[in-house]
């Protein structure tokens, strides 16, 4: 393929590149000017803020965590948002993602898209996290606020530098952690603060527990189930954990790239939080002989059927119980007690509960931050506890002692382990 390096087109095929690292990738992707209009409709004009309507950009990695999930069309549907331009250095991707978006130009440099286009909005939309805090820095420089995916970052220090970068410049983001735009799950706080069962006592969160269990679960999924307690919670106070491999203390020879490239160690992780009110959250991923981790057939049923993924919630004077084919149940009694027949799980009695509209959508949240000064449903802060919380797993077990928040060693701490 040849590429005009002046005016930024792309034209014909994307040449074939030798394979470098992820690093190298980002620090080599600036010198890739890209960038080609679709249809022939012109870009628009960078530089000025917009009064009434929102310019938007995607910026995904088609083969390096494309564009999340659904990340490209994140602001399809918002009345006051046109998606202006997609960037993503695989020319193919990106005119998909821009299908998908209905964005006017593609770039293959998302430098260049963002100081061209100067958009008011972006979706950092890939999934692996160590594309996260170059782009966010980026996007921050130019006035843009973000809607990122999760996880977050890889580190602390890096999820640091973004929210700082961002107070110093008024930036809002936002972090894909989608339970917080769900309305039954807002719901619920709501009803839990009225006493719906009692105190409350602790939470239980399991891992999906498939062939990523342990670590890898505990990055890719648990990240959700650990938002979620800080956003019923608060932020937690401590944190004591158990991570290992065939029932043994992880070693650093155990740290790894899973499935998906993130770095993890463990097959088994229990982890618990302690929260203010005296409450206790749990989380675990478990590693067993038999076909729990895998799907199969047993006396006729398919494991996979019924989700593992979820969380019970118990109280007082009743126990909340979450699985994704089931929805959220309330047992009005503190124990399943099978001896008194009139108990029984009953449908979480959200009816009365009224939600914001803004709240059940992440970019209508965002917007609604931007606009009142005040803070996305799920923040970068929040995206920040999610990490923290998974950091703290780790540490825990690597000190073999319980780890006080928030954390005072802000490094990546599997890649300290030897």
């Amino acid at each position: 393929m040849t590429r005009d390096t002046e005016t930024g087109e792309f034209g014909g095929e994307i040449a074939m590149q030798k394979t470098i690292t992820r690093r190298e990738m980002l620090r080599l992707s600036g010198a890739v000017l890209g960038g080609s209009l679709l249809g022939g409709l012109p870009a628009k004009s960078g530089g000025s803020r917009r009064s009434h309507r929102y310019g938007a950009a995607v910026i995904g990695r088609t083969g390096e965590g494309d564009y999340g999930h659904g990340l490209d069309t994140i602001f399809n549907d918002i009345e006051n948002v046109d998606v202006v331009a997609v960037a993503d250095i695989d020319e193919a991707g990106a005119r998909k993602a821009a299908e998908r978006s209905g964005a006017e130009t593609i770039y293959a440099d998302y430098r260049m898209m963002l100081q061209k286009e100067q958009p008011d909005l972006v979706s950092i939309a890939m999934r692996h996290p160590w594309w996260h805090r170059e782009i966010a820095l980026e996007a921050i420089d130019v006035g843009a606020h973000i809607y990122m995916d999760k996880p977050f970052t890889e580190t602390l220090t890096e999820a640091d530098s973004i929210l700082q970068s961002a107070q110093d410049r008024n930036i809002k983001i936002g972090v894909a952690h989608h339970r917080r735009y769900m309305r039954e799950f807002l719901a619920l706080k709501q009803l839990l603060q009225d006493g719906l069962i009692g105190e409350v006592l602790e939470i239980r969160s399991y891992g999906k527990q498939d062939r990523r269990v342990g670590g890898e679960d505990l990055i890719v999924l648990g990240t959700h189930d650990l938002d979620y307690m800080q956003y019923l919670f608060g932020n937690p106070l401590w944190c004591s954990a158990s991570v290992t491999v065939g029932g043994q203390d992880i070693r650093p020879a155990d740290v790894q790239e899973g499935y998906e490239p993130y770095l993890v160690a463990g097959d088994t992780v229990r982890a618990r939080y302690a929260f203010s009110e005296n409450i206790s959250g749990y989380w675990s991923s478990v590693k067993t002989g038999d076909h729990w981790n895998n799907a199969a057939e047993v006396e006729g049923d398919l494991l996979e059927d019924r989700q593992k993924w979820g969380f019970d919630i118990f109280g007082t004077a009743g126990i909340i119980y979450y699985r994704a084919e089931d929805g959220i149940r309330v047992l009005p009694s503190p124990y399943p007690d099978p001896g008194v027949e009139h108990i029984d799980w009953r449908e979480l009695p959200a009816d009365g509960i009224s939600v914001p509209d803004h709240q059940t959508h992440p970019i209508r949240s965002l917007l609604h931050a931007i606009e009142t000064g005040g803070e996305p449903q799920c923040s970068g802060t929040d995206g920040r506890w999610a990490v923290e919380m998974v950091s703290a797993v780790y540490q825990s077990q690597i000190q073999g002692k319980r780890v006080a928040f928030p954390l005072d060693d802000r490094s990546h701490p599997l890649r300290e382990f030897t």
